[in-house]
């Protein structure tokens, strides 16, 4: 079992790899919605037909939590906590990201994210940054010590998120790979892609197979960005359930040329590699705490798996268990802490 061998492993395989992670980061501010007789707003429907009722001019909320963001900042927390090395470069210019306990080079303002996470689905209203919107690779060489994006950049393993919002990351991609990036495993998380067009989607699947002539790239993707993309590129199923599931990822990982494309989700995560396809379950969460930011842990921990060379079963296994324990918790958890959750 998958899940055997991943608790034998965190427990065993201690040394420390370096993960690199790039280029977002947000201000995350967690709000509660209140109705009318000033109880708490569970569900996300209610949330709306309040606001669409009109019976009042004002909904009231209140902040319960300020917090970095950002799905680089968030993947960096989690091979922190997993006992490696991360390295980010990110926006990150607001006290709020002072406290991180690792070593975080800024490139400038952060987005700031208001988050409503109610019962059965969280609710983000969200203002893009500038310098995220127009980040290119020149700014993060401009940060970098030694100047040189592919030097920054070089580690076992490179966590890369929010393609979606940010227009230059293409262009990067295309940059980082002609100068040979040398990186164990890029794993790509690339946000909401239904917000940019079929040739957006294309173009990035063509930079991400010429990155993989020197990096094992991952495609990491939830189902709804899975069914987008394989839609960009024609390639929808007739099948039903993971068969479709796996179809889809095997024609988004062939088009694209690259190592493997990767599903999380919630009841369970899969792979299509140019060799096999696998499926792993998830692990069950009873009472969801959070779940903004699961997947950003789901990709962390498949990085820090790959950057040890763990089967694709335990790789999965290890996304699975941290987007599932921060699902049930709302915490990044360490080893020890994913290793009780296991066991219980």
């Amino acid at each position: 079992m998958s899940y055997d061998e991943l608790a034998e492993r965190l427990a065993a395989d201690d040394r420390e790899r370096r993960v690199a992670a790039f280029p977002d980061g947000s201000v995350d501010d967690y709000y509660a919605a209140f109705d009318a007789a000033g109880e708490r707003i569970a569900e996300r429907e209610a949330f709306g037909d309040r606001i669409a009722s009109g019976d009042s001019d004002a909904v009231p909320i209140e902040r319960e939590a300020r917090e970095p963001g950002g799905q680089a900042v968030n993947a960096a927390r989690q091979v922190h906590a997993l006992g490696d090395d991360p390295t980010l470069y990110g926006h990150l210019e607001d006290p709020v990201f002072e406290a991180l306990p690792f070593e975080a080079t800024s490139m400038g303002d952060p987005s700031r994210v208001s988050v409503f996470p109610f019962d059965d689905d969280a609710l983000l209203f969200a203002e893009r940054s500038s310098d995220v919107a127009n980040w290119s690779l020149g700014d993060l060489e401009a940060a970098a010590p030694s100047g040189d994006a592919v030097e920054a950049l070089a580690a076992d393993a490179v966590c890369c998120g929010n393609w979606a919002s940010i227009d230059g990351l293409t262009d990067a991609l295309e940059t980082l790979a002609a100068g040979s990036l040398a990186a164990g495993t890029f794993v790509l998380d690339p946000g909401p892609v239904r917000t940019r067009s079929h040739g957006a989607v294309t173009d990035l699947l063509e930079a991400l197979g010429d990155l993989d002539e020197t990096a094992a790239v991952v495609y990491s993707v939830n189902r709804s960005e899975l069914e987008y993309t394989a839609a960009a590129i024609g390639a929808d199923s007739d099948a039903s359930g993971v068969d479709a599931d796996l179809e889809r990822l095997e024609s988004v990982r062939e088009m694209a040329g690259i190592t493997a494309a990767v599903l999380h989700e919630t009841e369970h995560a899969a792979v299509a590699t140019r060799a096999e396809t696998t499926v792993v379950e998830n692990v069950s969460v009873d009472d969801p705490r959070r779940r903004t930011g699961a997947g950003d842990r789901f990709g962390a921990g498949l990085a820090v798996a790959r950057a040890r060379n763990w089967d694709w079963e335990t790789a999965l296994a290890l996304g699975n268990c941290a987007a599932s324990y921060y699902v049930a918790t709302g915490e990044t958890g360490t080893r020890d802490e994913l290793r009780s959750f296991l066991d219980d």
